[in-house]
Formats: C-alpha cells, structure tokens, sequence
C-alpha cells in the first residue's frame, strides 16, 4: 500500500479533496440564516394577503429587506474577520434585486397585467433571486482556498506570552 506522498506526487486533486476546504460550520450558520431570512420574506408577503396600502407597506418592506439583513447577520457571526465584504455584499443583494425582479416581471407581463396582479411575480421573484444569490454567497464563504488566508476567529481572551 503507497503512502499518501507517492500517491500525489502528479499533484492531482483527489474527488474528496474539496470537502476538506468546506467550512461546514461558515455554511450552517450562513444557510440557516438564509433560511430564516427567506422566512421571514415569505411571511411578510403572506401576511399582506394581497392587499396594497399604507398597512401592507411594512410587511411588503420587509419582503425586501429581510434575507440580505438576516443574511449579513449569520455572515458576520460566522466569520467575523468580513464584516465589510459582509456588509458590500448583503447590501448589493438588497439593492439590485428589486431592479431585477422588476425587468424580468415586465419581460413576462405588461404594466397593466402586473398591476392588476398587484405585483405578485415581482415580490416571489424577490424572494426566489435573494435565496438563490444568498445561497450562492453561502457556498462561496465556505469554500477555502488553499492559496489565501485562512481566517481564524478572534479569541476572547487576550493572547499571553509564558516566558
């Protein structure tokens, strides 16, 4: 039976090779705040019962607003070290998606089809682009790179040198 230095040394990557660069506690966090996130959207957009007016304005925000928030959230728990590429990210998910959302909405009905439906393809299409983009942030931050940093979490205690 060879080693594992002369079964590699073509420097071929193993199929199971890239389960030792997944960080399966970044995604859990991260995937489970997606979740919630997706959730909370989902609840919000039910509980307008598609109304439109001042008291559907609220619930219909958060539709809009909770993934990338709750998604920042469960980022910032899991790797610290990225509140600001956490922060650009979410917040590009929160202000693109909508535009998204809309143009493919008026790709499939007219102005007056999509209010008559109150926008009903517009808000599912929110929630369906932020679980999608969420999860593929979430698959992204829990793949580590051999070449780049590995990020440990701060200690809460203080380092002490014993000299």
């Amino acid at each position: 039976m060879r080693n594992d230095s002369e079964q590699h040394q073509d420097n071929a990557p193993r199929w199971f090779d890239r389960f030792d660069r997944f960080d399966l506690s970044t995604f859990g966090i991260m995937a489970a705040a997606t979740a919630l996130g997706v959730a909370w959207a989902a609840y919000n957009y039910a509980s307008t019962g598609g109304e439109r007016g001042e008291d559907q304005l609220r619930p219909l925000v958060w539709t809009i607003f909770s993934t990338p928030f709750v998604l920042f959230i469960g980022w910032v728990v899991a790797r610290r070290v990225e509140v600001w590429l956490a922060a650009f990210a979410c917040f590009c998910l929160y202000f693109f998606t909508p535009f998204v959302a809309a143009r493919i909405e008026l790709l499939v009905m007219s102005q007056e089809q999509a209010t008559h439906s109150r926008h009903h393809l517009y808000f599912t299409l929110v929630i369906i682009l932020h679980s999608i983009a969420a999860l593929a942030l979430t698959v992204w931050r829990a793949m580590k790179t051999k070449r780049g940093p590995t990020y440990e979490q701060p200690a809460n205690e203080p380092h002490t040198h014993n000299a």
